[in-house]
């Protein structure tokens, strides 16, 4: 029997296509007022504009507050339109109240989470929307390295996933460090502080610089995963470096 393709799935449509103009508008409208947030309110300001690929790409920082993702997107100046997460399809996809409603803001990419070293939901469909995703309209995608928000001021070990999906997708990874969002908005805090953040966007990381062959399709899945431990290891030597000049 012939497996669907996931393309074909109506449920994903939204990131595939051009969306509804109902989504568009309230990802606008969101867009707008954290860009007001973040000039009255917990004024942003940003360093390495220059660094910005022209193409799409996968923005990855460390991640201390609610906020960090509304800090991303306004920081390239791009509404959430342009952005996309991945996220677990067992919570935020079983049903249709939550897709609507996560969807409003920002484009989920279902992923399942591993039971027993495997996923009901193979990890190559979720490539695939990624894929559909950026091509559509030159679109990027946030992963934090971290895979949680950590403790204030703190950053935890980079897990792997991030750069292995920038090797899978061929796509740069873009990295950047946030200063004070753990001071506006902390974890476990309901409200948001006023406080001056930073975001300090570094040069980006590409593929090719990883794979010998510069052939990503050439590797075999043992050396893809040598190479995502090297691309994460410079990712988080770049972060580290840049944060200790304000964390020490």
């Amino acid at each position: 029997m012939k497996q669907a393709n996931v393309l074909e799935n109506p449920e994903y449509s939204y990131l595939i296509k051009k969306q509804s103009v109902f989504f568009r508008i309230w990802k606008k409208l969101f867009y707008l007022y954290s860009k007001f947030v973040f000039l009255w309110y917990t004024p942003l300001k940003v360093y390495g504009r220059e660094n910005i690929p022209d193409k799409s790409f996968i923005y990855s920082c460390n991640h201390n507050s609610h906020m960090d993702v509304a800090l991303l997107a306004a920081s390239v100046n791009k509404s959430f339109n342009y952005f996309g997460m991945l996220a677990a399809k067992d919570y935020w996809f079983d049903n249709w109240i939550k897709r609507f409603l996560v969807n409003i803001v920002m484009n989920l990419v279902p992923i399942d989470r591993k039971v027993e070293g495997g996923r009901d939901f193979p990890i190559e469909d979720t490539l695939t929307l990624c894929s559909a995703f950026m091509t559509f309209d030159n679109r990027n995608l946030i992963m934090f390295p971290e895979g949680t928000r950590g403790n204030p001021g703190v950053m935890g070990s980079f897990r792997q996933g991030t750069a292995m999906f920038a090797l899978r997708l061929n796509v740069p990874i873009l990295p950047a460090l946030i200063v004070g969002s753990h001071k506006a908005w902390p974890k476990d805090k309901i409200f948001m502080r006023p406080t001056r953040i930073q975001v300090h966007i570094l040069k980006p990381l590409y593929p090719d610089q990883f794979i010998n062959s510069g052939k990503i399709e050439d590797s075999t899945e043992e050396n893809l995963i040598k190479k995502a431990q090297d691309m994460t290891a410079e990712l988080e030597k770049r972060i580290r470096e840049k944060g200790k000049i304000f964390y020490g």
